[in-house]
């Protein structure tokens, strides 16, 4: 591992680091660059102009997601969008080979230069523990803590089940963005005395992590219907799954297919979560579909949605670029 000291500034980042990667990289003579910062965009140019062979792995759909990034004046998404989308074409060209990690995105990159490999976790066995499911529901919730990743829509949750006199916790692992949002979820866990509901880990190590999942019932995943978001399918589910943890996600037809058609949890609708409520009360007082999602999580990831079904995909690419 080679350290670069990144500058706090976006625009320094880019300008600086961007010729200290292409000297640093060019010392490593290898045989092969990969690569899926967008901001070393101009580093793989300049590699590939060296003469390097270059792999751009793109893990999200950028121009999309530009468009919802709320350290974004309002007035400025559209044109940032466009901008990069100019500025990545550009770069685009230069590239030997482009990594996507949805199939999706072959929609909106050169199919002849393009190859899926899609993200999933690593197949590790694991013996499940019997679960009694007439205990209070504890819900887990792992990744950046954002209104546009269901914050407000999980604490409603929680809300409407300590309403409906059903026993629930909540736990939220993960960075709060922005700083500020931390305060607003603790003013509203006091307004609806949710404190000893909702618990709040912050950012924790991988292991850590590890053991909230296998200590939780359900995981959660209502992220916002956001260009990007429904087009994207986020790893946690599938990390859900392997821990034996039914999944609750938005009803996105890219999730469905994931979760749903695997018998893994239910997909709901997150713009009424009073409509969605009852199916979210059914599923958890049904012990008997708990379990069933539960025995069916492992199963699914290790036969069909673990690394071991892309990584072969990964591997000849490196074979034909060298």
């Amino acid at each position: 591992m080679i350290p670069i000291h990144l500058p706090k500034s976006r625009l320094v980042r880019f300008l600086v680091v961007t010729f200290k990667m292409w000297v640093k990289a060019l010392g490593t003579k290898a045989a092969i660059y990969h690569f899926h910062d967008p901001e070393l965009m101009f580093c793989g140019v300049l590699l590939r102009l060296s003469g390097k062979k270059v792999i751009f792995d793109i893990h999200e759909n950028i121009r999309l997601s530009l468009q919802s990034k709320d350290w974004l004046p309002e007035w400025a998404l559209c044109f940032v969008s466009a901008s990069y989308f100019i500025m990545e074409r550009f770069c685009l060209m230069f590239f030997h080979q482009l990594i996507l990690a949805e199939e999706s995105y072959l929609n909106h990159y050169p199919k002849h230069k393009s190859e899926a490999v899609l993200n999933f976790p690593l197949a590790k066995p694991m013996e499940l523990p019997e679960k009694k499911w007439n205990s209070a529901i504890r819900f887990v919730y792992s990744g950046v803590i954002h209104p546009l990743r269901g914050i407000w829509e999980m604490l409603a949750l929680i809300q409407m089940l300590k309403e409906a006199k059903t026993e629930a916790t909540l736990d939220l692992v993960g960075e709060v963005r922005p700083a500020p949002l931390a305060l607003e979820i603790k003013n509203y866990l006091n307004i609806h005395q949710l404190n000893q509901n909702v618990f709040i880990h912050g950012k924790v190590d991988f292991d850590q992590v590890t053991n909230f999942l296998k200590n939780a019932d359900i995981g959660l995943a209502l992220l916002k219907p956001i260009p990007n978001y429904k087009e994207s399918l986020p790893t946690k589910i599938f990390e859900y799954m392997q821990h034996g943890l039914p999944v609750i996600a938005n009803d996105f037809p890219l999730y469905k297919k994931y979760v749903e058609a695997t018998g893994t949890g239910i997909c709901i609708d997150i713009a009424s979560m009073e409509t969605a409520f009852p199916l979210i009360l059914s599923m958890i007082q049904s012990s008997d579909k708990l379990a069933m999602m539960r025995g069916n999580g492992p199963k699914t990831v290790t036969e069909n949605y673990s690394w071991k079904t892309q990584e072969q995909k990964l591997l000849s690419v490196y074979q034909n670029l060298t």
